[in-house]
């Protein structure tokens, strides 16, 4: 049965992992000779900057998200009667085209006179990524057996008790798997601040403007490996302390 898993690796060996090893040749100078001047871009101070920058929107947006999400998915998941419904309102924005949601956004923000600043920035990535931490919660939220909650008012702990000592521990995988769905894509999101930050700098425009903007093919491959690296560090260590999971 291997072979039904073939379809899916080669599509993404090649739209994957194919333009990802042009980028990592081209981060080295390639067509031109091999140099790894072009890493030099990390220390750069713009550089560092804008990966500040991008890690604050990035860190904000996530625990923004967390705590937004977390008493909707506890709601749904524990106590809605009506959770096919309530499910479809959270999943009805992936139906529309993310630019287009966007776009909808600025409309709101502009007679408010919030365009172009860090908070519309803050504001549309929760809008456009809150779903992204919902669903997770609510997946692992939803496997909690009642029995045990019941269990624990029956020996007399207080509702908060409870959450803190059962409901809370037993939702972590969805805690962990909501803060990389969010956390990751926007660490790296590009729409979202080119749009409505106006000049608030993060990792993905400023990878735009190399590539497309100065043409500098080279020096916006090298950034973005450096991202990837990064990224996915900052995951290993995530995962192997708080989630607990084998990489």
């Amino acid at each position: 049965m291997r072979f039904l898993s073939l379809p899916a690796i080669a599509y993404l060996l090649v739209l994957f992992y194919l333009p990802f090893l042009i980028v990592i040749f081209y981060s080295f100078g390639f067509p031109n000779e091999f140099t790894v001047g072009n890493y030099e871009i990390v220390t750069n101070p713009i550089f560092l900057k804008v990966f500040l920058n991008s890690l604050l929107i990035a860190a904000l947006t996530t625990v923004i998200c967390l705590i937004l999400a977390y008493p909707v998915a506890y709601y749904i998941a524990l106590k809605s009667e009506k959770k096919n419904l309530l499910l479809m309102l959270v999943i009805l924005p992936f139906w529309i085209n993310f630019l287009l949601r966007t776009y909808a956004l600025m409309t709101i923000l502009s007679p408010l006179g919030m365009m172009f600043t860090f908070q519309a920035v803050i504001i549309g990535m929760v809008y456009d990524y809150l779903p992204f931490m919902i669903l997770p919660l609510y997946a692992s939220l939803e496997k909690i057996n009642r029995s045990q909650l019941e269990a624990s008012y029956a020996f007399g702990a207080t509702p908060l008790k409870t959450f803190l000592k059962v409901t809370l521990p037993l939702s972590k995988p969805g805690i962990v798997a909501g803060v990389i769905l969010v956390f990751v894509p926007s660490l790296g999101e590009f729409v979202v601040p080119a749009m409505l930050g106006g000049t608030v700098a993060t990792v993905g425009t400023l990878t735009w403007d190399l590539f497309l903007r100065y043409h500098d093919w080279w020096r916006g491959s090298a950034l973005s490996v450096i991202y990837i690296a990064i990224v996915f560090f900052s995951l290993y260590l995530y995962i192997k302390r708080a989630g607990k999971l084998e990489l």
